[in-house]
């Protein structure tokens, strides 16, 4: 039998872990004004040879982020070494060391060049870019403004501010650092922090403001542009697994509710996302783009995304599909709409349903979900809706539930329809987030593979009553295509 507590007596804290991160990744990102003293922004590769060769795979050409450098995606670079990529295909874009306080269309324009050099090397005459935070702006620049569209093949961004963040719409002035901490952040969030910011704030700060003209020209149009070849193909990751920022002090003083620290307090329209904007504001959404494979992380901070496992094996898969003779052979999958489930309800959680293929070619279909353990306490604190996550390590209880699936799987030769379900089908134990993939409905085989009407109910299963289970039975259904197919040179 299973305890059970009222939802008012939850104490409402939060890992402290997490919290130790957010705070040192903002402390990292916007207290540390230096930049290196040495002109100019360069790409580095182990091993470049001084005369051009093709390479076997694509390169790929990491981006860091604001006040930070190329040395952050030492680990990053380790395991694409470990995946079949030569060093010599590794290339980051250095720009920590260019003098005038650049904006980023400067530090955009710069990278051109850098592209274009590299891109000599590259067997289909492409790159890839993997970029953190600043670094994707700087590479979504290159690429609307500077000629990237027909460089760039696949285009992967960690935690980027892609419609602004609040941090920095307080460091440039564009929004009261009194309102924004009374109304949307709490009164004991950030507090001399943003202070400091505001007056520290530099140009590349400001460009990240959403009411930047920078970022104002960067949206315009399409978000994701791509040419007449279908590409650039582009993937984010974000870690705001809740309906982020109205954040609020709880009882013990603490602030709860927030992973990445750094990037978030925005919708995907430019706005300050609090209660006054509406119902089911998300802040979170900022580093999300129309036209995207939008992928959400566990609770990472926001200097976490390049050391975490499973966001590195995704951004790697992220840089190849079916028939790419130019990158290592891995697996990759095809998803459908990250769509919030249970928005309504006590529990929340972002789910996604998904075809994978191993590098052998075999097909599984995959269930990802986002952020169980989120709940809300409604009507407190004046009536907001303030969310909150299950407090890790909570008695011995506290797990997502995941009581339902169901969908049918098809594809050469078979259509098959299954429906899982059960109290205790599949449990994340102390985690808000996972994968369930079902194994046991794997094919394999060239030929066109399909998941239709996937439907995924999950609930906190500590609680048992009908207002603690979310459910979504609106997912679309995924299609992925294994044929072999031939790649045309540029």
């Amino acid at each position: 039998m299973i305890h059970t507590r009222k939802r008012t007596e939850l104490p409402f804290t939060r890992k402290k872990s997490w919290r130790r991160q957010g705070r040192s990744a903002a402390t990292a990102l916007f207290l540390s004004m230096a930049l290196a003293a040495s002109a100019g922004a360069s790409v580095a590769a182990q091993n470049q040879p001084s005369v051009y060769a093709t390479s076997a795979h694509r390169p790929i050409i990491f981006i860091h982020g604001w006040h930070s450098d190329g040395a952050v995606w030492g680990g990053m670079k380790s395991y694409a070494e470990t995946q079949g990529y030569k060093a010599s295909e590794l290339h980051v874009y250095d720009y920590s060391g260019m003098t005038n306080n650049p904006g980023i269309l400067e530090i955009s324009s710069r990278l051109a060049g850098e592209v274009d050099e590299i891109a000599k090397t590259s067997p289909d005459g492409k790159v890839d870019i993997v970029a953190h935070s600043m670094g994707g702006l700087v590479a979504r620049a290159y690429i609307k403004e500077f000629g990237g569209l027909n460089k760039v093949k696949h285009f992967v961004s960690m935690g980027t501010p892609n419609h602004g963040t609040i941090v920095a719409n307080i460091g440039s002035g564009a929004s009261n650092l009194a309102t924004v901490t009374s109304q949307v952040l709490g009164n004991n969030f950030f507090g001399g922090t943003a202070k400091n910011l505001a007056e520290k704030c530099d140009r590349q700060c400001h460009d990240m403001a959403s009411t930047s003209d920078f970022l104002q020209r960067l949206n315009s149009g399409q978000e994701a542009p791509q040419g007449s070849d279908g590409y650039p193909k582009y993937t984010t990751f974000r870690s705001n697994v809740g309906d982020e920022p109205t954040i609020h002090a709880n009882t013990r003083g603490v602030n709860v509710g927030l992973c990445d620290g750094v990037v978030f307090g925005i919708t995907r329209h430019g706005e300050v996302a609090w209660e006054g904007n509406g119902p089911n504001v998300r802040g979170g959404e900022t580093s999300e783009l129309q036209g995207a494979d939008n992928v959400v992380t566990t609770c990472l901070a926001h200097d976490g995304y390049y050391n975490d496992a499973w966001t590195r094996e995704k951004a790697l898969d992220a840089l190849t599909e079916p028939g790419d003779k130019f990158a290592p052979k891995r697996g990759y999958s095809e998803c459908n709409k990250l769509s919030l489930a249970g928005a309504g309800g006590w529990v929340q959680g972002w789910v996604q349903s998904c075809l994978e293929t191993s590098k052998d070619d075999v097909v599984t279909p995959v269930f990802r979900i986002r952020g169980c353990g989120h709940y809300r306490t409604p009507g407190v604190l004046a009536g907001k809706k303030v969310w909150y996550y299950v407090p890790q390590g909570w008695g011995d209880n506290v797990k997502c539930n995941i009581n339902n699936l169901a969908g049918t799987f098809s594809g050469p030769g078979f259509s098959t329809p299954f429906s899982l379900s059960g109290e205790n089908n599949y449990h994340l134990l102390n985690e808000r987030s996972g994968e369930v993939k079902l194994y046991s409905y794997q094919r394999s085989g060239p030929g066109h593979y399909s998941l239709s009407s996937p439907k995924i109910g999950f609930d906190i299963y500590v609680w048992h009553d009908s207002d603690n289970r979310a459910r979504y039975d609106g997912g679309s259904a995924v299609e992925l295509d294994t044929s072999s197919k031939k790649l045309a040179l540029d």
